[in-house]
Order: structure tokens, then sequence, then C-alpha cells
């Protein structure tokens, strides 16, 4: 694949993981402040924002790099040879820049609102423990991961329904589990706000719930979607996939 083209994936990721970030980070510093008396509307309307952005970012720069702008995604797309280790490794660098980039953004435009809930940094519910935590991560992260692949990655998927059925798995999993995870799935975007807010909490509640919950989800949902619904056309695809980013799953593009 020509530099080119490498150097246009490569942006694309660092804008659609910035552009998810800062969304997050701004809808989240607007409703907050709701919460005390209109705690059931905060959810939803943060999942929508979720939804909605990715929506938009996989119509619009899917077709240049694939649409991962997760690091989960990638994993699992690199398990099963959608994505060579060296994109895997580009696409990982300029997620997780992009999500420092959305969050200095934030501390320049909107300090006060954005400091008040931490960047949007997630953190975990004291009424679950950490490994509680993890094992929601992965679930939810599971059902986005296979998601994709069942209609962006798979020739034989429903790929005209990848943008809505992706961002609908995103919009889910942040309804069921913001209030008691934060409803990362997705390191880029926990690592952003807990580095400009400095809120980790301790390393075993930042790594274990949202960094390794994430990976171990998208890895499975791959790896199992692959061994169980990859046709042999299918495998065949995988089998030569580029060597540096994959081919857009983007359902424009096809």
């Amino acid at each position: 694949m020509e530099n080119r083209s490498i150097s246009k994936a490569l942006f694309a990721e660092f804008f659609g993981t910035f552009s998810l970030v800062f969304t997050i980070i701004v809808v989240v510093s607007m409703y907050a402040l709701q919460a005390d008396f209109a705690r059931g509307l905060v959810y939803p309307f943060v999942a929508l924002a979720h939804g909605f952005v990715l929506f938009i970012l996989i119509q619009t720069v899917g077709r240049v790099s694939g649409g991962h702008f997760n690091p989960a995604v990638t994993l699992g797309l690199l398990s099963i040879r959608r994505i060579s280790f060296a994109g895997a490794a580009g696409y990982w660098a300029v997620q997780f820049v992009g999500s420092i980039a959305a969050a200095l953004l934030a501390k320049a435009l909107i300090p006060d609102l954005a400091h008040t809930v931490n960047y949007a940094a997630t953190a975990v519910n004291d009424e679950i423990s950490t490994g509680s935590a993890l094992v929601l991560e992965a679930i939810f992260t599971f059902f986005l991961v296979w998601t994709i692949i069942g209609t962006a990655v798979d020739p034989d998927g429903p790929a005209d329904w990848a943008p809505l059925a992706i961002s609908s798995a995103l919009t889910l999993g942040v309804l069921l589990i913001a209030p008691i995870t934060g409803a990362s799935l997705n390191p880029a975007r926990s690592l952003g706000p807990a580095l400009i807010s400095g809120h980790w909490g301790s390393v075993s509640d930042f790594v274990l719930p949202y960094v390794v919950g994430p990976l171990v989800g998208g890895l499975l949902a791959a790896m199992l979607y692959s061994g169980l619904f990859f046709t042999a056309r299918s495998a065949g695809s995988v089998q030569s996939a580029p060597a540096s980013v994959p081919d857009p799953p983007a359902p424009s593009a096809g």
C-alpha cells in the first residue's frame, strides 16, 4: 500500500478517535450537572451522543481506515489477520494520541465544566468490584466487536446495515453500564480523560476494567465469530488481507 494511503488511514483513525472522545467529554460535561434532579435523562442523552458520533464517523472516514477508533477493535482485527502488526501498532499510537488531544482541547475550551466531571474519565462504581467491572466492559466490548465483524468485515454480512448496527451496539452498552463502569469499551476513550484529569484511581482500577476488559472482549469476539461463521469465501478474504491497514469495511465503500 502506498505511503499516502497509509498516512490517510492513520489520520482517519486519529480524527475518528479524537472526535469520539471529544464528543463524549462535551456531552458528559453538559449533562452531568443535571444529574441531581434528572438522573434518568442523563444516560440516554450520553448514550445517543456516543451512537450518533460513531455513526457519522463510520460513514465519513470509515472507508479510509476501516473505522476502528478503538484499540480493542484493532486487536480483534489483528487476531483474524485483517491488519498487520505494524499497521495495528500505528493505529494504536494515533488512537491514543487522538484521545489525549481531545481531552486537551476540552481543557482549553470548557475547562471548568470538563474539570467538574474529570474530563469524563471512567470510574468503577463503588457498589461493584473491579473484577465485575472488568467482566462488564469485556462483555459489552465483545458485543461491539462482534457486531463490527458480523456486519462490516464478514463479506457475507449485511454491510448496508453496518453503521447503524455498530453505533447501536455502542449506544446499548452505554445505556446499560454507564452508571456502573462509565461504559468505556475502548482503552483509548479512557486514557485521554484519565491522563488530563489525573483521575486514574489505583492501577488495578484503571488497567483491569478499562484496558484488559475491552481488549479481551474484542479479541474473543473476533476470534469466536471468525471460527464459527466465516465461510470459505470469508476466510479467503482474511488470508489475503493487506499488510499495512485493513480493507475499509464501511458500507459506503461497498
